[in-house]
């Protein structure tokens, strides 16, 4: 199932039921979307402060029972391929993490500020476009700390988010060309993931850095070089679209091509 929510510029896909998961049974869009229960809520706390806490309810109910289970299951674990935030996009022969059950998570756990891995038992890390989901302050560093602690040494990892300063570039040029290069626009700058019609550049930008409540950060190559600086990783660098210190890391998505930014980093022996 696939709602639009074209106001605040996102797509949004109900998660599948898991067959014998009575905690996958809890709906999606009654604890989230828009329907009778959350319209009455919203009469009495604006949507754009109450769908988070609803958000956070609906991970809490799929994630806390089920972490230790979790953490007993990995607890041998080693030279694991992780997935982080993988949403629907699980790959066979991954540990597919995220806190939503979509089709294809294999381990469902709230990974913002731990992960159940021993440490030194991966080979490497993918984190597509769900780094720039997490807040920069509270939780960022103890992610990507927990991602190092679990590397094996000389283990990669790979993350890529929205190119903030690519979206700059492109709103600071005359006319819409340069963003249409970055982002899927129609002719009538519609975007074609969201179904957003712009009036102005800045609209677009603020979808991009915002999506509703959804995103909480905008990254560029300098602030990621930072933050992977002081979680301990070396040999911080730039890379592109089916490019990898690690060929396994190459399966991220070729539609998010043109707006994302490629950093990798490495874990240094122990």
């Amino acid at each position: 199932m696939q709602t639009e929510d074209k106001k605040l510029g996102r797509v949004v896909q109900q998660p599948p039921i898991i067959e014998g998961d009575w905690l996958s049974q809890i709906p999606y869009t009654v604890l989230v979307e828009d329907n009778w229960f959350t319209k009455q809520l919203y009469k009495f706390l604006p949507h754009h402060r109450l769908a988070p806490l609803l958000y956070e309810v609906y991970i809490a109910t799929q994630t806390f029972i089920r972490s230790s289970e979790i953490s007993r299951r990995y607890k041998d674990a080693k030279d694991l391929l992780v997935n982080l935030g993988s949403g629907p996009q699980g790959q066979p022969g991954w540990v597919n993490v995220d806190a939503v059950p979509w089709k294809g998570v294999n381990c469902i756990y709230d990974c913002r500020k731990s992960l159940p891995f021993p440490s030194n038992s991966v080979r490497g890390i993918l984190c597509e476009h769900f780094f720039e989901h997490i807040d920069y302050t509270e939780e960022a560093p103890y992610f990507l700390a927990e991602c190092y602690r679990v590397l094996q040494p000389e283990g990669v990892i790979r993350l890529i988010v929205p190119d903030a300063g690519k979206y700059l570039q492109g709103y600071s040029q005359e006319g819409w060309e340069e963003l249409r290069q970055i982002r899927p626009l129609d002719s009538e700058n519609r975007d074609v993931h969201f179904g957003t019609q712009y009036q102005t550049k800045m609209e677009l930008i603020n979808v991009v850095f915002r999506q509703g409540f959804e995103h909480t950060y905008a990254y560029d190559y300098p602030t990621l070089e930072l933050l992977f600086a002081q979680a301990g990783f070396s040999a911080i660098q730039t890379q592109d679209y089916g490019k990898s210190l690690m060929d396994e890391l190459c399966i991220d998505l070729e539609a998010r091509k043109p707006e994302s930014l490629y950093v990798e980093a490495v874990k240094t022996q122990d």
